[in-house]
């Protein structure tokens, strides 16, 4: 049986319960895109550290420049928004699964194609993105760095409808909008493009705005990626992780295709205290077709993924199996809703993905 677990602060020397499983797990293998961590090893995902993180810029692994940019530029958020996760969406990208012969396309020159860790495909990126508008042209430095404008009331809720429903009289609800001729108009951060607001024309976002989120029908498409499976293992079998092997994590990938002698090892994010053994990753389905839509908390349709659809299970150095694919229950808590960065135009069959989902009492 395991001993008990390490003192809050370290690494789990050993796990004792299925909550120091989960916490070894968020410390070793998912907190690689903490600020005061440099990233992963792949060329677009190593950054600074601390406020360098965002404001100091870094390609293909390196820093570019010794200044602080105030205005930090959408490659810098990408070092940590990316894979399949809200950011890498707004570009249009969905990751590959993990199986050598989904990664394509396949480079004999050497040349680098997997700039993030693993190969994506190209979707239709955000609307937004296609006309020119940067992150941080409506997530703000209040936002991002834990300022409390919106909480104290100074600034709106940065939402579809607070820019694409305002109306005179309104407040304004980024800085970078101004009214000219009765029109909202923005001006990108980063380049000053001069963009005029559309307003919302179409009778449906009257007949549904109380019922459904404008993601519902407004979404390209979204992340749904089903049955995420980790599992820790003292004693991995390379050879049969070998088509496996790109996991997402540099540090996984080297030990899985060079295996050495002292055993496996995965350093703490946090502390960066090495401990013997690997989490190692797999996916029962990765799809980005037919987004998820349920109730949201506030009563509305809003789009949901499996984010929360983990599969937790270890063994130990003998193979013997501690836990086994531990989860989150019920099963509908595994799902949560989410704002997919992927806007574009509703398309004639809005109504395909509202009424089947509209309870029938509010069905119109």
């Amino acid at each position: 049986m395991p001993r008990q677990a390490s003192s809050p602060g370290r690494p789990h020397e050993t796990i004792a319960s299925p909550l120091d499983l989960a916490d070894d797990l968020l410390r070793r293998r998912c907190l690689r895109c903490h600020v005061y961590g440099s990233g992963d090893g792949y060329p677009e995902t190593t950054r600074g550290t601390g406020c360098a993180a965002c404001h100091l810029a870094y390609t293909n692994g390196k820093m570019t420049n010794h200044a602080f940019s105030k205005s930090p530029a959408d490659s810098q958020c990408l070092h940590c928004h990316y894979g399949n996760f809200v950011g890498a969406d707004y570009y249009g990208r969905f990751e590959h699964d993990f199986n050598q012969e989904y990664r394509t396309p396949y480079r004999t020159d050497g040349s680098e194609t997997r700039p993030y860790g693993v190969e994506f495909h190209q979707l239709t990126p955000d609307i937004h993105q296609q006309k020119g508008l940067a992150c941080i042209d409506c997530h703000s430095g209040a936002e991002l760095m834990g300022g409390h404008g919106a909480a104290k009331g100074t600034t709106p809720a940065i939402t579809c409808l607070a820019c694409h429903d305002w109306r005179k009289g309104l407040p304004l609800p980024l800085s970078n909008l101004q009214v000219e001729a009765d029109r909202l108009v923005l001006f990108t951060r980063l380049t000053s493009k001069k963009l005029v607001v559309p307003q919302l024309v179409h009778p449906a976002h009257k007949l549904y705005e109380k019922k459904a989120h404008c993601t519902v029908c407004h979404s390209q498409w979204s992340f749904n990626d089903q049955g995420t499976h980790l599992l820790r293992t003292d004693t991995p079998d390379h050879p049969a992780w070998a088509r496996l092997s790109v996991q997402g994590s540099r540090e996984v990938e080297e030990q899985l295709d060079n295996p050495t002698p002292q055993g496996p090892s995965l350093r703490d994010k946090i502390t960066g205290a090495p401990s013997p053994s690997l989490w190692l990753k797999g996916y029962e389905l990765r799809r980005w077709e037919s987004p998820l839509i349920g109730i949201g908390p506030d009563g509305r349709l809003q789009i949901f993924r499996p984010i929360l659809d983990l599969h937790l299970s270890m063994t130990d150095t003998g193979k013997k199996v501690i836990f086994d694919n531990v989860g989150v229950k019920p099963k509908q808590q595994r799902y949560l809703p989410y704002t997919p960065h992927t806007a574009g135009k509703a398309g004639a069959f809005f109504n395909e993905r509202l009424k089947p989902n509209l309870p029938t009492e509010t069905k119109p």
